[in-house]
């Protein structure tokens, strides 16, 4: 039975155990396409990558929560429950596609005496099923100029351009210091700055090595270019390393969850130098 049923009985009264059967069930087949989901992502490059969409555009949700994304809804782009969306008077489409994410619930204690929060199914719905979808304001793009100077202040180390070095550019740990090849475009500055900050983040702050945190510095790069939109092209995620093959579900989303940490300080930093810098509006645009 579900939700939906249990309020839906026209002249019956409203039964909790069924309701809260109904929600267990809910949560239930949440946790289980996680799972699922999780198997196809360490399998599938294409599928890790839809996460990986995800992720970075809802930079806020949890690990399991962009899972969920993923799994239903990969193009959604804002997420709001029926209610939320009631009070910013927009109505939801009668045949809307739903999406079930899970918010915390109640703390509990567990059996060794360590306490824990529960988490509840909650359906929501993406704008594009709603009154709103042709009402959507188009995002400020940002220039590549713009996004360099963002990510040098996100930095947790500092620059040294180097004309003569291999690769585009190279965090050393050892001198806590990123090296930048001279003479490349804005974009691939960016790109390549995108993978060494986070390399340096996941050092510096995680206490993460270079090496151990190449393939995660290379996704958190990847989720920080598209979400600006700048080009992704020359990232590639047919094969996973060989330390994701087999990976029990609970490491995978540990690793998935270190990235997502990563990706917030990263996106955090950046968001905080882009509304310093941002040039002050003109008089016709206050209007």
């Amino acid at each position: 039975m579900s939700i939906y049923d249990v309020f839906s009985g026209g002249s019956r009264a409203f039964n909790k155990e069924e309701w809260a059967a109904a929600k267990q069930e809910q949560r239930k087949e949440a946790y289980e396409l996680i799972d699922n989901t999780c198997s196809e992502m360490m399998a599938d490059g294409g599928a890790f990558q839809q996460y990986l969409d995800v992720q970075g555009h809802f930079d806020r949700y949890s690990v399991n929560n962009a899972i969920l994304v993923s799994a239903q809804m990969p193009e959604a782009t804002q997420l709001k429950d029926y209610g939320s969306w009631k009070q910013s008077r927009v109505y939801v489409d009668k045949d809307a596609q739903k999406v079930t994410i899970l918010e915390p619930g109640k703390e509990y204690q567990r059996d060794d005496g360590s306490k824990a929060v529960g988490y509840n199914a909650k359906v929501v719905y993406d704008v594009s099923q709603t009154s709103a979808k042709d009402r959507q304001q188009p995002q400020e793009q940002k220039t590549m100029r713009e996004l360099v100077s963002a990510m040098i202040d996100a930095s947790p180390v500092s620059f040294v351009p180097v004309d003569d070095l291999e690769l585009p550019a190279f965090y050393d740990s050892s001198q806590q210091t990123i090296f930048i090849r001279t003479g490349l475009n804005e974009e691939q500055l960016f790109v390549s700055m995108a993978k060494e900050v986070s390399a340096a983040v996941f050092d510096f702050k995680h206490k993460e090595s270079r090496d151990d945190s190449d393939f995660k510095s290379f996704c958190v790069a990847y989720m920080v270019s598209s979400r600006y939109g700048v080009d992704t092209k020359g990232f590639k995620f047919d094969k996973l390393p060989k330390e994701f093959e087999g990976m029990e579900t609970q490491a995978f989303k540990g690793e998935l969850g270190s990235m997502r940490d990563v990706l917030g300080e990263i996106q955090s930093d950046m968001y905080k130098s882009l509304e310093k810098n941002k040039p002050p509006k003109s008089k016709e645009q206050e209007r």
